[in-house]
């Protein structure tokens, strides 16, 4: 398994210094964000992907995954750049962004609309070999779980559409992880690392306040509720070989993570923690 860094708190870095932070942090390689405020967007993406790719792998690393915006979610002409990018790139997996159910949705018109957008990706896979992830987000996302994310892509090859879980947002909104892991099957493509776990509020003894007294917040790999030695043994157990993407999301209460979307938030001790994160990984893995 490769362990990548996701770069979506690292946008004020150059393409160089984003390969060279990720070598620093005792990453594989990156995930890399294309995405508004970011060295490489859709105004550019054509050019800079390829040429980044270059680089990187000039110094080392690998970019086994790209992942758009999150309202990156219509299989349009804009989406068909990213493709040809990725393929010229040789990047072989794109992660679209979310359908998300608001107050009102009927869920099931909502998931017949994401299908046959989906079926729009798959079309796009198909024509340049670039596979489409969807990653589970805890909150009112489609696919908050594997259970909702396998409805989703139930019929698609698993070639063309793959199935990206997320052990943070699993282990707020999910099921038992061995479980989705054979739900998912030849589907699993790539595997979000994040850690979380639920904080006593402060505002708790407020009389006026109606909101449970514990909140779900993301922490550094390993403070969290997510038993990453089962996790990762059972990865290896089905022969997972893909990448491992490391979100870097630390302390961010639910305010922001039922918020898709937030990377103009820097989290605190970024380099450090991120660098622990990746040697955490290592140690766990070495012993499988």
């Amino acid at each position: 398994m490769q362990i990548v860094l996701n770069s979506k708190f690292f946008n004020h870095l150059s393409v160089e210094q984003l390969g060279e932070t990720a070598k620093q942090f005792g990453y594989d390689g990156l995930d890399i964000c294309i995405r508004p405020n970011h060295p490489i967007h859709a105004g550019n993406v054509m050019t800079e992907l390829p040429a980044a790719h270059r680089l990187w792998q000039q110094q080392g690393l690998t970019c086994p995954l790209a992942t758009a915006a999150v309202d990156f979610n219509q299989p349009d002409q804009t989406a068909e750049q990213f493709y040809t990018a990725c393929a010229e790139a040789e990047i072989p997996r794109l992660k679209i962004g979310f359908w998300q159910f608001r107050p009102g949705d009927d869920y099931w018109q909502v998931a017949d609309q994401a299908r046959r957008s989906l079926d729009g990706f798959a079309t796009l896979s198909r024509q340049y070999q670039v596979q489409t992830c969807y990653q589970i987000h805890s909150g009112a996302c489609l696919g908050s779980n594997v259970s909702g994310l396998m409805q989703l892509l139930e019929g698609f090859s698993p070639k063309e559409i793959g199935a990206y879980p997320d052990l943070g947002h699993l282990a707020l909104d999910g099921e038992d992880w061995q479980m989705g892991l054979s739900m998912m099957g030849d589907y699993l493509s790539v595997v979000g690392i994040k850690d979380a776990f639920y904080i006593l509020s402060s505002d708790k003894h407020q009389p006026d306040d109606k909101k449970p007294p514990y909140r779900p917040c993301f922490v550094k790999l390993g403070e969290g509720i997510v038993n990453w030695e089962q996790s990762l043994k059972a990865l290896d157990q089905v022969g997972f070989t893909g990448p491992l993407t490391v979100h870097t999301e630390y302390q961010f209460d639910e305010a922001i993570i039922r918020q898709v979307g937030y990377a103009e938030v820097s989290p605190p001790n970024l380099a450090r923690w991120a660098t622990e994160d990746a040697r955490y990984l290592r140690q766990i893995l070495s012993r499988l």
